[in-house]
């Protein structure tokens, strides 16, 4: 028997199918579709990203709020705002996914010798023909925080099958289970979107004050960027410091 909150569900998602003239038997199979799951996925990391900083911060001190819900034309998407409560100081975070099987062990042979992923940190709507310039770059004054999940980072980039492959190198898949302690692929993939890093974007721009457009972040111990864990000290640092 279904639950009213079920039942509430199903009739939203009716109603959502009805208003765009979907086929409720092929909804399922449209998200699942290879060009519209990326932009779900996306999206989605920004709403679970307010879930897991409303969690880490203080309730009483800060105040978590998603931003502009229907963004107009011409106008940033601006992704998610930080009020801190005792001087009303508002800070801007942006939400971010790993680039796809961007994980990499390392080597001591490599140029970055240690377990490390990229970010993609570049606005959606860029021209690769200028990707050298700041065309489709972020400069480093447009927000206050960069929060990432890793879990993209474990997916291959290219796959034959509708759902979502790990990358097949073997030993990289060995090195993140002990890491994250667990045995199997789903607790494996469990644990890295559980997985959030975040960065001051300062930190991590390029000469020009613009921020790359996938920068690299080591798994652990990287200088600029840090587990969600840390987030409300170091917010909490940089406001004392008038940084931020």
């Amino acid at each position: 028997m279904k639950t009213e909150e079920q039942l509430k569900i199903y009739h939203s998602i009716k109603e959502y199918c009805d208003k765009y003239n979907i086929p409720i038997n092929s909804l399922l199979d449209i998200l699942e579709d290879q060009k519209v799951l990326p932009m779900i996925r996306g999206k989605a990391t920004e709403y679970i990203a307010v879930v897991v900083i409303t969690k880490t911060l203080n309730s009483r001190e800060w105040h978590v709020q998603k931003l502009n819900l229907n963004p107009q034309a011409n106008q940033d998407d601006e992704d998610i705002s930080i009020t801190f409560s005792r001087t009303g100081k508002r800070l801007k975070v942006e939400a971010k996914s790993a680039v796809r099987g961007s994980f990499k062990q390392g080597t001591s042979r490599t140029k970055i010798p240690k377990p490390h992923f990229k970010v993609k940190c570049h606005k959606s709507r860029s021209n690769i023909s200028k990707s050298n310039t700041t065309n489709d770059r972020y400069m480093a004054n447009e927000f206050d925080v960069i929060i990432c999940n890793i879990s993209n980072a474990l997916f291959k980039g290219k796959s034959m099958r509708p759902e979502l492959e790990l990358i097949e190198a073997g030993e990289a898949v060995s090195w993140l289970k002990n890491f994250y302690k667990v045995e199997t692929d789903k607790e494996l993939i469990r644990s890295a979107y559980d997985d959030w890093m975040f960065c001051f974007p300062k930190t991590i721009a390029l000469e020009d004050g613009s921020i790359p457009r996938t920068p690299t972040v080591k798994i652990e111990d990287d200088e600029n960027w840090f587990r969600v864990s840390e987030l409300e000290t170091k917010l909490l640092e940089r406001i004392e410091q008038g940084i931020i």
